[in-house]
């Protein structure tokens, strides 16, 4: 198995420009091509949707049972002490852009697909390992498959948390349009599902935006003892070492830096668009800048009034791409929503907290997901998880972050993180442990043969 997942993280299969025969990319299709020669060379019936998703099946029957995994990755950002797409192992731990979020946990399947074939067990039904090229950026490829192809009678995707997952949170990706003072340009984040380690302003030597603040501050630096702009990045909670500065014959530029996490728990990270954003609203005192500050703010659904819970978890807000220019700042907003919020009431409290002449786009809403914790799927791998590892206080987990289940019907969250181990999946140094990746494969195997008496019944 790690020499599977060797191959798979030696591969950047982050999104990229679509070319012939691949919609996310060529290098998402080489990961494709890939399992497809791996996958088949286990004995494994294969298949393809048109580059957008790939997969392999075993068993005899009518009835189907899915695994949805993926082979995207997002962006590999800053910090790493290893190289991303080699596979590292050190302490007991192996590193690499994939391996916990989803390559690993594709592999682990693979492999257990590979040990029904070996022992050419009667399942009386198939089981297919379906896996998608576009999970990280909206999930267009299991769309696309299932307005295209067989639709599993029940399906877990592992791509999530053990022991299961019986509900995630909605999600809407938003882009904020907000008229702003200040002719400056400025870029930060890469993915609205991540929290950004890096963000910047540019201020551009022949603006009259530049030419009035170098009236009064000799350095870039200097910027930050302006009473306004040191009071705002206080409140705000911004540290004035994260900050860089450059001064060239182009003008100012001024970097923040941050701590990069998943989007579903900003908490995690530290934002580096907000230090930007503080900075821009303490020496403009303009609304716009003002009112962005406080939507990437830690406590920014406090803010707005829409700091709400259900059993399915509480509202987080992450602003996870920013970019300005021509006098308009644009945001790309991560909200995940508890079940019983709905994105209309967030639209409704953005059009009254955004300045006059802000526009709102939506570029991406899944609605929540829930599962009763009786449901015979959530009961089963539950059961399966417990007799793999001895885990019997576990329960089923509610979650903020968004997989393949919401894609097609009865389909739940299965691993492949364990109860108290981080991974740090979205972030730099993303790790999974060997002797977990190694019991993963055994779990999964359990779990089809037990989702195959469900299916046969």
């Amino acid at each position: 198995m790690i020499n599977d997942l060797k191959d798979f993280i030696a591969i950047n299969s982050v999104a990229s420009e679509p070319t012939d025969g691949a919609p996310f990319g060529s290098e998402i299709k080489r990961a494709f091509d890939l399992f497809l020669e791996k996958a088949k060379s286990y004995g494994l019936r294969v298949g393809s949707d048109d580059g957008y998703a790939v997969w392999c099946e075993y068993g005899e029957g009518e009835k189907l049972i899915g695994a949805l995994a993926h082979v995207d990755v997002v962006p590999v950002g800053n910090g790493w002490a290893t190289d991303p797409f080699t596979l590292t192992i050190e302490d007991g731990k192996m590193y690499g852009r994939g391996v916990s979020d989803d390559k690993g946990p594709m592999v682990a399947v693979l492999h257990a697909m590979k040990r029904l074939a070996e022992e050419k067990a009667d399942l009386g039904c198939r089981v297919r390992l379906i896996v998608g090229g576009n999970e990280e950026n909206g999930s267009s490829c299991i769309k696309h498959y299932c307005q295209n192809n067989e639709i599993p009678s029940i399906s877990f995707t592992p791509d999530s948390d053990f022991p299961v997952v019986a509900s995630e949170k909605g999600i809407a990706h938003v882009k904020l349009s907000l008229p702003v003072k200040a002719d400056v340009t400025a870029l930060g984040g890469y993915r609205a599902n991540v929290v950004p380690d890096y963000a910047e302003v540019d201020f551009i030597e022949t603006s009259p935006f530049l030419e009035n603040i170098s009236s009064k501050c000799e350095y870039p630096s200097d910027l930050l003892r302006i009473k306004n702009v040191a009071t705002k990045l206080a409140e705000d909670g911004c540290a004035i070492d994260d900050f860089s500065f450059i001064r060239d014959n182009k003008g100012w530029k001024i970097s923040a830096k941050g701590v990069s996490a998943h989007g579903s728990t900003p908490e995690k990270g530290d934002n580096a668009i907000r230090k930007i954003l503080s900075l821009m609203a303490g020496l403009t005192l303009d609304e716009g800048w003002s009112k962005a500050s406080a939507l990437a703010r830690p406590d920014a659904s406090k803010i707005l009034g829409i700091d709400k819970q259900d059993a399915s978890g509480r509202l987080t807000i992450n602003v996870g791409m920013m970019s300005c220019e021509n006098e308009v700042l644009s945001l790309t907003v991560d909200f995940r929503l508890p079940a019983s919020v709905t994105f209309d009431e967030i639209k409704s409290v953005l059009t009254e907290f955004l300045p006059t002449g802000s526009t709102i786009d939506l570029l991406h809403l899944s609605s929540p997901l829930f599962f009763d914790e009786e449901d015979i799927l959530v009961k089963t791998l539950l059961s399966v998880y417990a007799k793999c590892t001895g885990d019997y206080k576990s329960k089923p987990l509610h979650i903020g972050g968004g997989t393949y289940a919401k894609e097609l019907p009865n389909c739940v969250g299965f691993g492949a993180v364990f109860p108290n181990v981080d991974t740090h999946m979205h972030e730099a140094d993303e790790n999974y442990p060997v002797a977990d990746f190694y019991k993963l494969e055994n779990i999964y195997y359990q779990a089809i043969k037990a989702l195959s008496k469900i299916v046969i019944k």
